[in-house]
Order: structure tokens, then C-alpha cells, then sequence
């Protein structure tokens, strides 16, 4: 069984330093390249049932890489806004923040998780009108937080690319900058 939304695509992993995290994951782990976003767009944004006010920026980086088919995001938050990965890091945490499920079917998925019985934690739109992403909340255990994330025209070709980057990397250029 691969749970309610298929199998797990991407681990999210909250990180207080994206560039010592990106040098673990490329020297230690061996997995890369990491593809980094230094600047995230925002379209909209809530965290449970609170808008983020968008006319003061969210500060954060987003570093991605792939291995085998399991995409690595690490993302590193800067502004102190209150936000899951905010409260990840307040609470002491720092590392497996939640498993992310791919859907080329964004809608019909969010209307199982309502059936299901799942509460929305955080949501919001990222880099263009198409890139929704839900999380659920959990309790009990940290890093375990399930996130929609809808596939769509904009993010498919970047996904796979950074898959096909990481097939036979051999460690050179690790860190390839996407703004």
C-alpha cells in the first residue's frame, strides 16, 4: 500500500543553514546536484488559517536534488514569520519535516484528504498560479507531516530535470544556482 496519495516522491527537510546542509548532502551523502532557489515567490501563503502578509516578503531558500526517483528538498527559512518550518525550528527541530506526494491531480486528492478527515495546516501557491501545495497536520511525531504537491506544466520539466542530473552525477558542480 502506498497510503492515501501514492507513493512518497520528496523528502522536506528544514535546515537553520541551506549551504552547510547542501555541502552534507553533496560531500557526505554523495546525492546531488542540489539546484537552489535563493529567492522564493510567493503567491499565497496561510499557515493554519492565517494569510501571511505578502507585501513583507518571505525569506527563504529552497535547495533540490534527486535520488533515484525520491526528490531531497532542504529549505531554509530566514524571516520570522510564523510558519510550519518556523515552528519546526523553534520547537528545537531540525531535519525531516514532512514526506511529499506528487498529483497530477491536485483537486481530486485534496477532496480524498477532506474525506479522510485531515486537517489543513499550512498551503499556498509558489513561483507560478498552477503551484499549490497542501500540508496536513500531524501531531505525536515530528517530521512526519504529508504535503500535496500539485504536478503541473511549470515545476514538471524542473523536476525532471534535476532527476536526470542526479543519474550517473559524478560530484562536480554541486550546487547549480536557479535565481
Amino acid at each position: 500500500m502506498n497510503g492515501l496519495f501514492g507513493p512518497v516522491r520528496q523528502l522536506g527537510i528544514v535546515v537553520r543553514d541551506l549551504d552547510a546542509a547542501v555541502r552534507y548532502w553533496t560531500g557526505t551523502m554523495r546525492i546531488g546536484p542540489f539546484f537552489v532557489f535563493n529567492k522564493v515567490d510567493v503567491l499565497a501563503f496561510s499557515y493554519l488559517g492565517e494569510p501571511l502578509d505578502l507585501s513583507a516578503p518571505f525569506e527563504g531558500r529552497i535547495a533540490l536534488a534527486n535520488s533515484g526517483p525520491l526528490q531531497i528538498e532542504l529549505i531554509e527559512q530566514r524571516s520570522p514569520v510564523r510558519t510550519s518550518y518556523r515552528d519546526f525550528l523553534d520547537a528545537g527541530h531540525e531535519g525531516l519535516h514532512h514526506v511529499g506526494f506528487f498529483s497530477e491531480d491536485y483537486d481530486e486528492l485534496m477532496e480524498r484528504a477532506r474525506e479522510a478527515g485531515l486537517v489543513v495546516e499550512q498551503d499556498g501557491v509558489l513561483f507560478t498560479p498552477e503551484g499549490k501545495f497542501t500540508y496536513f497536520a500531524t501531531s505525536g511525531h515530528p517530521g512526519t507531516i504529508q504535503e500535496l504537491i500539485a504536478i503541473h506544466d511549470g515545476n514538471r520539466g524542473l523536476f525532471q530535470m534535476i532527476a536526470d542530473s542526479a543519474v550517473g552525477w559524478d560530484g562536480a558542480d554541486p550546487v547549480r544556482y536557479l535565481n
